[in-house]
Protein backbone atom coordinates (compact mmCIF):
# COMPACT_ATOMS: atom_id res chain seq x y z
CA UNK A 1 0.00 0.00 0.00
CA UNK A 2 1.54 3.57 -0.76
CA UNK A 3 1.17 6.75 1.50
CA UNK A 4 -1.66 7.80 -0.70
CA UNK A 5 -4.11 4.71 0.05
CA UNK A 6 -2.99 4.41 3.92
CA UNK A 7 -5.25 5.52 6.28
CA UNK A 8 -2.67 6.72 9.00
CA UNK A 9 -0.93 9.15 6.58
CA UNK A 10 -4.18 10.94 6.39
CA UNK A 11 -3.65 11.71 10.51
CA UNK A 12 -7.22 13.94 10.58
CA UNK A 13 -9.19 11.01 9.10
CA UNK A 14 -7.18 8.37 10.81
CA UNK A 15 -7.81 10.39 14.65
CA UNK A 16 -11.62 10.70 13.39
CA UNK A 17 -11.86 7.24 12.25
CA UNK A 18 -10.33 5.85 15.32
CA UNK A 19 -11.82 8.25 17.60
CA UNK A 20 -8.72 9.34 19.13
CA UNK A 21 -7.09 12.75 19.98
CA UNK A 22 -3.84 13.79 19.07
CA UNK A 23 -1.91 14.79 21.95
CA UNK A 24 1.84 15.34 21.03
CA UNK A 25 4.31 14.98 18.03
CA UNK A 26 7.78 15.78 17.02
CA UNK A 27 9.31 16.24 13.80
CA UNK A 28 9.02 12.54 13.34
CA UNK A 29 6.51 10.88 16.19
CA UNK A 30 3.06 11.44 17.03
CA UNK A 31 1.12 9.64 20.08
CA UNK A 32 -2.89 9.91 20.27
CA UNK A 33 -5.69 8.25 23.02
CA UNK A 34 -8.31 6.71 22.16
CA UNK A 35 -10.98 8.41 23.60
CA UNK A 36 -13.26 5.36 24.16
CA UNK A 37 -13.39 1.61 24.99
CA UNK A 38 -12.63 -0.26 28.23
CA UNK A 39 -8.68 1.05 28.45
CA UNK A 40 -8.52 4.42 29.52
CA UNK A 41 -5.30 6.03 27.93
CA UNK A 42 -4.99 3.24 25.31
CA UNK A 43 -2.72 5.10 22.30
CA UNK A 44 -0.79 4.99 19.59
CA UNK A 45 2.52 5.78 18.59
CA UNK A 46 3.29 6.25 15.25
CA UNK A 47 5.92 8.26 12.71
CA UNK A 48 4.69 10.33 10.62
CA UNK A 49 6.56 8.99 7.34
CA UNK A 50 4.86 6.07 5.70
CA UNK A 51 6.59 3.12 7.24
CA UNK A 52 4.73 -0.18 6.51
CA UNK A 53 6.45 -2.58 8.96
CA UNK A 54 8.76 -2.16 11.95
CA UNK A 55 11.72 -4.17 9.81
CA UNK A 56 11.34 -0.47 7.81
CA UNK A 57 12.90 1.46 10.06
CA UNK A 58 15.67 3.02 9.32
CA UNK A 59 17.64 6.70 9.85
CA UNK A 60 16.38 9.32 13.02
CA UNK A 61 13.22 7.38 13.79
CA UNK A 62 15.37 4.31 14.34
CA UNK A 63 17.63 6.30 16.18
CA UNK A 64 14.54 7.97 18.09
CA UNK A 65 12.28 4.94 18.51
CA UNK A 66 13.64 4.02 21.96
CA UNK A 67 13.48 7.56 23.55
CA UNK A 68 10.17 8.52 22.52
CA UNK A 69 8.65 4.99 23.38
CA UNK A 70 10.31 5.22 26.79
CA UNK A 71 8.77 8.92 27.11
CA UNK A 72 5.45 8.23 25.78
CA UNK A 73 4.98 5.31 28.05
CA UNK A 74 5.77 6.65 31.30
CA UNK A 75 3.62 9.58 31.02
CA UNK A 76 0.92 6.95 29.95
CA UNK A 77 1.65 4.88 32.98
CA UNK A 78 1.53 8.61 34.89
CA UNK A 79 -1.52 9.18 33.61
CA UNK A 80 -3.28 6.64 34.20
CA UNK A 81 -1.39 5.41 37.36
CA UNK A 82 -0.68 2.03 35.97
CA UNK A 83 1.72 -0.52 37.19
CA UNK A 84 3.20 -1.13 33.43
CA UNK A 85 2.04 -0.03 29.64
CA UNK A 86 1.70 -2.75 27.06
CA UNK A 87 3.53 -2.16 23.74
CA UNK A 88 2.44 -4.35 21.05
CA UNK A 89 2.84 -4.12 17.21
CA UNK A 90 0.67 -6.13 14.96
CA UNK A 91 -0.39 -4.34 11.60
CA UNK A 92 -2.22 -6.59 9.68
CA UNK A 93 -5.11 -4.13 9.46
CA UNK A 94 -3.08 -0.90 9.11
CA UNK A 95 0.25 -0.89 6.89
CA UNK A 96 2.03 2.01 8.59
CA UNK A 97 3.80 1.30 11.59
CA UNK A 98 2.22 1.94 15.06
CA UNK A 99 2.88 0.44 17.85
CA UNK A 100 -0.51 0.25 20.40
CA UNK A 101 -0.07 1.55 23.87
CA UNK A 102 -2.09 -0.14 26.80
CA UNK A 103 -1.51 0.86 30.18
CA UNK A 104 -2.23 -2.15 32.43
CA UNK A 105 -3.82 -2.21 36.18
CA UNK A 106 -4.55 -5.45 38.22
CA UNK A 107 -8.03 -5.18 38.42
CA UNK A 108 -8.16 -3.76 34.73
CA UNK A 109 -9.46 -5.30 32.01
CA UNK A 110 -6.35 -6.24 30.21
CA UNK A 111 -5.42 -9.61 31.03
CA UNK A 112 -2.05 -9.41 29.56
CA UNK A 113 0.82 -12.20 29.56
CA UNK A 114 -0.43 -15.46 27.20
CA UNK A 115 -4.08 -13.75 26.82
CA UNK A 116 -3.17 -12.35 23.79
CA UNK A 117 -2.67 -16.16 22.70
CA UNK A 118 -5.65 -17.68 20.81
CA UNK A 119 -6.97 -20.15 23.66
CA UNK A 120 -5.76 -23.80 22.76
CA UNK A 121 -2.66 -22.46 20.41
CA UNK A 122 -0.29 -25.87 20.84
CA UNK A 123 3.42 -25.29 22.49
CA UNK A 124 5.58 -25.19 20.23
CA UNK A 125 8.18 -27.94 19.96
CA UNK A 126 11.64 -26.40 21.78
CA UNK A 127 14.31 -27.64 19.22
CA UNK A 128 12.22 -24.77 17.41
CA UNK A 129 12.35 -22.48 19.56
CA UNK A 130 16.26 -23.08 20.25
CA UNK A 131 16.94 -23.12 16.32
CA UNK A 132 15.32 -19.02 16.17
CA UNK A 133 16.89 -18.30 19.05
CA UNK A 134 20.39 -19.10 17.70
CA UNK A 135 19.62 -17.22 14.65
CA UNK A 136 18.31 -14.05 16.26
CA UNK A 137 21.91 -14.34 18.05
CA UNK A 138 23.47 -14.67 15.19
CA UNK A 139 21.72 -12.19 13.86
CA UNK A 140 22.77 -9.87 16.35
CA UNK A 141 26.16 -10.54 17.04
CA UNK A 142 27.82 -7.91 14.49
Amino acid sequence: MTANGCLLCRVEEADAFFGRQRVWEDDYWRVSVVLHGAVPGFAHLEPHRHIPFITDLDGVEAATLGPTLARATAVLRAATAADKVYVYVFGDRVPHLHFNLAPYLPDGPLTGGRGVLREGAPEVDPAVHQRVSAAVADGLAD
